[in-house]
């Protein structure tokens, strides 16, 4: 026991060494970017975990962050990089300028430490909290949430979950949800995307009847989230690493009162049942396996925001695995 509490010290005095000041919270900033001209009525949205994670959660991952950066370059370079990038895990300054080397000219940053509300949600967290497990000692990261875009992000809007509405390690990082109106050229009305990560299930180092219900107290919180500040008539975007699973009562959560996006569709099912071009066979087993990446998307009352393909540019068979434990994708909608 002594040995585990030395150990958990250590980590979270390398967690709390690596907490480094970052951009201001929704914040949009802009970076240099290619001046190709963007389409019109086309948007194409990236979902990537990168595991941007502090040491010693994880380590000598600056490579890999920056082969990230490199690779979404390249693709900018043919002319196929996503128009929009939503990045979770992105904790560390090594993950987000991810955004610089890729080329992308509008950034929007996720919940900070400071956004974190001391006030406490409707569990009974806070006095069962396992401090050697991350809990009832504070927030130690951001959220890691980012959103890159090619086309100008005109408004952004991001809630950070209560203090207590967490589990485990997850509770170090200012979990929540990012945000963003993006105008694409030919529309007149701007697009809704969101970007989250949700708490994590045997990874959180607790029991999994408490990682779920920190998990199902989100997923209320996100509902509302969208509900309150995304009306019906607008497109909406919803991606980001849900952490679902194939957990029945996660799946539950998420499907309950009509789902996170009322009326919506997810991306993955719609690309494997309608079997849309550009994602191979391994690479569609491993996402809809883990079943943790998802978009969600619903067109307003008078968009006709339909998935058109499906591309996984880092997949297996080209070395993604080796990048992140995460595949990203890339969902490809005619507005």
């Amino acid at each position: 026991m002594k040995r585990l509490r030395l150990l958990t010290l250590a980590a979270l005095a390398g967690m709390a060494a690596l907490n480094l000041p970052l951009a201001s919270p929704a914040a949009v900033s802009e970076v240099p970017g290619d001046a190709r001209p963007l389409p019109e009525n086309e948007l194409s949205v990236m979902t990537y975990n990168v595991k941007g994670l502090p040491f010693p959660a994880a380590y000598g991952r600056a490579d890999k962050l920056e082969e990230i950066g490199k690779r979404l370059g390249e693709l900018r370079s043919a002319g196929r990089q996503p128009h929009v990038v939503l990045l979770q895990e992105a904790f560390i300054p090594e993950a987000k300028a991810i955004a610089r080397g890729a080329g992308y000219t509008h950034v929007a940053i996720g919940p900070q430490i400071a956004d974190v509300s001391s006030q406490v949600s409707d569990t009974d967290f806070a006095g069962h909290a396992s401090w050697f497990r991350g809990e009832g000692i504070g927030k130690w990261v951001d959220s890691g949430l980012v959103i890159l875009s090619d086309y100008p992000i005109v408004q952004t809007r991001k809630m950070a979950f209560p203090a207590d509405l967490c589990a485990g390690f997850d509770c170090l990082a200012a979990k929540g949800v990012l945000l963003a109106w993006v105008k694409v050229p030919g529309r007149d009305d701007p697009i809704a995307i969101a970007d989250t990560h949700l708490n994590s299930r045997k990874a959180s180092g607790v029991g999994v009847a408490r990682a779920n219900a920190a998990y199902l107290g989100q997923v209320a919180a996100l509902r509302g989230f969208i509900r309150d500040n995304v009306p019906s008539s607008t497109d909406l975007i919803f991606g980001g690493d849900f952490n679902t699973g194939h957990d029945k009562a996660r799946i539950a959560a998420q499907t309950a009162a009509g789902g996170i996006v009322g009326g919506g569709s997810e991306a993955t099912l719609a690309a494997a049942t309608h079997r849309l071009p550009g994602m191979t066979l391994p690479d569609r087993a491993a996402i809809l396996g883990r079943a943790k990446d998802k978009q969600y998307f619903r067109a307003g009352a008078n968009g006709r925001l339909t998935l058109r393909a499906f591309d996984v540019p880092f997949g297996l068979g080209n070395g993604g695995s080796g990048l992140s434990d995460h595949l990203g994708y890339v969902a490809d909608y005619a507005l």
